[in-house]
């Protein structure tokens, strides 16, 4: 009979109630055979939130455990008066503080592993601040030794109380419910369940383990020398061989981390070693590992989710959900659709790997139909194990579509272009559809990224269908700017694909046009509107305004491309010096629909330049008034329906006069691009004003 395991769950938490509630979710989610593994848990409050403390002491009422304030843990010597990160004194307090511990047992066990007293080269009264926001999370250096010392005491609790093994976790980490009985299914005695994060916002996901060093992510032989090129192409076969399921020695880790009691008892530690310039605790944590003999692995089979940013909670019910669904064995839950990825694809050697990262545990069958590569693409595709195909390029983008699907396999198609992801949240929600999928869904439509401002928000969108049953038959149309032919149950969902264009753009689209022009091909409505598009991004503006002409008056258009013909109709007669014609192609998308705010703001510029400031406020206000169409795949603007209006709002007021009116437009211009450079200097220039009284 197998011996029963005892286990210690624990965490320093300092934390918002909201990443807090996602966090213990999980915990109490965890599959556990409890004829094998005894759980127990203890949390280090360090909360500043009461709610947070609130939501500590409840888990451990329900479930077990302690909550031991971390103030009672850092009780200094009585010549001290030290504060805490909140600024509360400790110390002399401490007998307040042990109050707030689950029970009187965790003061006296608290105060008998207190961590060491401050060296005399600390500042007593020193007030460390951790701060988190969108753009990441700054650790002063006093407080990650903070942090350490309040690990070191958990490490401490962990070997007096005779636990097997200590699961020591970050709290703002949500886990699959199978994660501890995979990490103890193994004689490691250090590893460390993996998870992703986007440390910036806009990069990559990158793991929180690594190689060696601070965060090298490359095996890189003693002396050898390598080329940044060739210590990139290492760093991106590491990270993808952690997106295979596996247990993989690596040369650091943290904060998801399964310590076996051996090594506990070896002496691993978090605290500062004095003669390493390493930042962070968990690297000393791992160099000490390393020196007493310990090896150190990560599992990847179940990533954990990582609440990094506040924006990332959107992504824990559809992680949670799809987590539970894959646990379910021998239901109808957890048979899933099979789903083929069709790519075409040349020359995408820096981007592949990307792609096709984003849509692991999505795509069953990966086909990816090479036009003529000559650099490393393929090679990338045959380490995901995707099925190759050659195709002979023939200047028409459906055609090559067309083939790919040909070749699928699956229940469903899928489509991406090799610069298109995923997002993490968005491959939750469509790991969360999959299981939702049957025959009586003909296919999902999804939101397309396309641009982005300097806040990160989406500046541009479209929507395109890009999942859809193979049995359908779909076929795709249009040498240039194909589009999905779809009909059917499509589903409007709000799953986004990420757009990430890393290569220039070429003419080959428009040499294509100018080939069918000469050719005589007769051009759809739709070649003519995207024929005008390639004209204008080429500059070739008399030209495109003759095409988008013929276009608008054929008759033929879909409403959302005559709306965009006549804004870029617009642009190219003001690039031509037409400013009359300008206006009239404005007013011209009126007779296709109810005004949109792109078209309203473009209108207010044109009034503004003439310095006709009243009526370029009646159209920025008629933008801001506007209600947003309700069509899923209506063509959205989003800086013309935010903030564009106020800011042009407050620059219309300021010519006025009314500073007041001004500095309000602003403050609502900055609520959605808190980062522009030109309202935070209005921001600077109307407070000056409004000091010095100039008010209206």
């Amino acid at each position: 009979m197998t011996a029963l395991q005892r286990i210690l769950i624990a965490s320093p938490v300092r934390q918002s109630p909201d990443v807090l509630k996602a966090f213990l979710q999980s915990l109490s989610s965890l599959s556990i055979r409890e004829e094998e593994i005894e759980v127990s848990y203890v949390f280090v409050d360090d909360n500043e939130a009461q709610a947070s403390s609130k939501q500590l002491r409840a888990f451990v009422r329900k479930h077990g455990g302690r909550v031991v304030k971390a103030a009672v843990i850092e009780k200094p010597k009585k010549t001290w008066i030290k504060r805490s990160r909140a600024g509360t004194r400790s110390g002399a307090a401490n007998a307040e503080n042990a109050a707030d511990t689950e029970n009187a047992a965790d003061t006296e066990e608290a105060l008998k592993m207190s961590i060491a007293d401050p060296s005399p080269t600390e500042d007593p009264n020193s007030n460390p601040v951790y701060t988190r926001n969108e753009y990441g999370h700054y650790w002063p250096e006093e407080y990650i030794w903070r942090v350490a010392a309040l690990k070191d005491w958990i490490l401490s609790y962990a070997i007096e109380e005779g636990y097997d093994a200590l699961f020591l976790l970050d709290s703002d980490l949500v886990l699959h419910p199978s994660t501890l009985t995979q990490l103890l299914n193994g004689e490691e005695e250090i590893v460390a369940n993996l998870f992703w994060t986007r440390w910036q916002p806009g990069t990559i996901e990158m793991p929180q383990v690594w190689l060696r060093d601070e965060y090298t992510l490359y095996e890189e032989r003693r002396n050898e020398q390598l080329t940044e090129e060739e210590k990139q192409r290492r760093s991106a076969e590491f990270m993808r061989k952690l997106r295979k399921k596996g247990r993989y020695e690596v040369g650091g880790l943290g904060a998801c981390t399964l310590i076996r009691r051996s090594a506990l008892e070896k002496g691993v530690r978090f605290a500062r070693i004095d003669n390493l310039t390493l930042w962070g605790e968990d690297r000393h944590f791992c160099v000490r590992a390393q020196v007493l003999g310990i090896r150190l692995y990560v599992d990847t089979h179940y990533p954990a989710y990582h609440i990094y940013r506040d924006s990332d909670l959107d992504g824990v019910t559809a992680f949670l959900q799809s987590a539970f669904k894959h646990t379910i064995e021998g239901t109808e839950a957890s048979k899933h659709i099979l789903i083929s990825l069709c790519m075409i694809v040349k020359n995408e050697e820096k981007s592949l790997a990307r792609c096709l990262d984003s849509v692991r545990e999505i795509a069953d069958e990966i086909v990816i139909v090479d036009t003529g590569s000559t650099d490393r693409t393929r090679e990338i595709a045959k380490e995901y194990d995707c099925r190759i195909v050659d195709y002979e390029w023939k200047d028409h983008f459906a055609d090559a579509r067309n083939f790919a699907f040909s070749q699928a396999e699956g229940e469903y198609i899928l489509w991406l272009d090799a610069d298109d992801v995923f997002e993490e949240k968005d491959r939750q929600q469509l790991l969360d559809w999959r299981e939702r999928l049957d025959s009586s869904i003909d296919g999902l439509s999804m939101e397309y990224h396309l641009a982005f401002d300097g806040s990160g928000n989406v500046s541009h969108k479209l929507r395109r269908n890009r999942l859809v049953r193979r049995d359908k038959g779909f076929e795709w149309h249009g040498a240039v700017h194909e589009y999905l032919a779809v009909s059917g149950n499509i589903i409007h969902t709000n799953i986004a694909v990420t757009h990430k264009k890393d290569k220039e753009y070429t003419d080959r689209n428009l040499r294509i046009y100018k080939r069918l022009e000469e050719r005589g091909e007769i051009f759809t409505a739709r070649d003519q509107y995207y024929y005008a598009n390639e004209l204008r991004d080429h500059g070739l503006n008399e030209e495109a305004v003759q095409w988008y002409t013929r276009f608008l008056d054929s008759g033929h258009g879909w409403i959302e491309d005559n709306l965009s013909a006549c804004l870029k109709l617009a642009e190219c007669m003001g690039r031509l010096g037409m400013k009359e014609q300008e206006l009239a192609a404005l007013f011209r998308s009126f007779t296709y629909a109810i005004p949109r705010a792109e078209v309203c703001c473009r209108i207010g510029t044109w009034f503004a330049e003439r310095t006709e400031w009243d009526t370029a406020i009646h159209w920025f206000e008629t933008a801001v008034a506007l209600k947003r169409p309700q069509d899923p795949l209506a063509n959205i603007d989003e800086p013309s329906w935010t903030w564009i209006p106020h800011l042009q709002l407050c620059v219309c007021y300021d010519r006025l006069g009314n500073h007041g009116q001004a500095n309000y437009h602003n403050e609502l211009a900055l609520r959605y691009h808190p980062t522009h450079p030109s309202m935070l200097y209005n921001q600077q220039y109307l407070k000056e004003k409004l000091q010095n009284g100039v008010l209206r």
